[in-house]
């Protein structure tokens, strides 16, 4: 072999080139090949996504593709059945357009569950981390808070405070909020213990990073994965807590539309006609089917023990 040969510096690869080197991947490359091979979860995805979309266009899709109304009443015309002319999807008991009332509800639920469950994840990444990072008293004093809220019953708890309030959708949001942080708290918190004494967070003090920096600079990025998790699961469960209030006639009141009172107004009507319990009642179990789908498998992505 000649020395040109022999002394030959090859330059590094492209991952899947031929002499079969490949870059590592970190945690949130891995978590995103395995989602996309994932296919009960991009299913769910897609789903999802489709009801966000057409949930967002409601004001279009009513009002120029179907030009009709979710709070037009015609007593004339109640009870209509599906694929009636003019109303795709019939109308219920006071002639209004079930079609138009599904896709208002849709934005109104989807909006309290994505709102609400943003704003406690909020709430509970801010206090777990200054509980997890200081300890002591604070530590004490935040997780007698949250043990006593857990302590309570939360539908009744969330009864008393709606039969209260006659909540909006807006205030509906800030109730979930203010009593559904506890769980991303805990969670937050506990990694906080674990992160907090690690090297980088320790030579970040030691160049005199802030508290604050390393809070939420350094700490919180590190608990990102496991809070995607914890918010797929937080919205599906704050769509069957409005949509169980809503039922219960606790929750936002007629006329806005929401998918439980929309269930809860039909029950009155239910052998007259069906489909007015049955397709509201099929969103909320597909949604939150998907929510919670899609949680199972980020959980699976984001675990470094499962091989790829």
């Amino acid at each position: 072999m000649s020395k040109s040969k022999l002394f030959e510096v090859r330059p590094f690869s492209k991952r899947g080139s031929s002499d079969g080197f490949r870059p590592s991947l970190n945690l949130w490359q891995k978590a995103l090949r395995r989602i996309r091979h994932d296919r009960p979860t991009m299913v769910a995805f897609t789903i999802l996504g489709m009801f966000a979309v057409i949930a967002f266009m409601a004001p279009f899709l009513s009002d120029v593709v179907f030009q009709v109304d979710p709070v037009t009443q015609d007593l004339r015309n109640n009870y209509q059945p599906l694929f009636s002319p003019g109303h795709v999807l019939g109308t219920d008991e006071l002639g209004r357009d079930h079609l138009s009332r599904l896709l208002y509800g849709g934005q109104i639920s989807l909006g309290i569950a994505i709102l609400g469950a943003f704003l406690s994840l909020g709430i509970g990444i801010a206090v777990g981390v200054f509980a997890g990072y200081y300890g002591g008293v604070v530590d004490d004093l935040i997780m007698w808070l949250v043990t006593t809220l857990n302590s309570i019953p939360g539908l009744p708890l969330l009864i008393i405070i709606t039969a209260i309030l006659s909540p909006s959708p807006l205030t509906l949001v800030f109730i979930f909020a203010v009593l559904g942080w506890t769980g991303t708290t805990r969670l937050v918190r506990a990694e906080t213990y674990s992160i907090k004494e690690r090297e980088f967070v320790v030579s970040a003090r030691a160049i005199g990073a802030s508290n604050l920096r390393i809070m939420f600079v350094h700490i919180v990025p590190n608990v990102f994965s496991l809070l995607i998790i914890s918010l797929s699961q937080a919205m599906g469960g704050l769509i069957l807590a409005e949509s169980a209030l809503s039922f219960l006639g606790f929750g936002v009141r007629p006329p806005t539309a929401t998918w439980g009172n929309m269930l809860n107004g039909a029950l009155d009507y239910a052998r007259r006609a069906p489909h007015l319990v049955f397709l509201p009642g099929l969103l909320i179990t597909v949604t939150v089917f998907c929510l919670y789908l899609i949680g199972d498998g980020l959980r699976d992505a984001f675990d470094p023990k499962i091989a790829d």
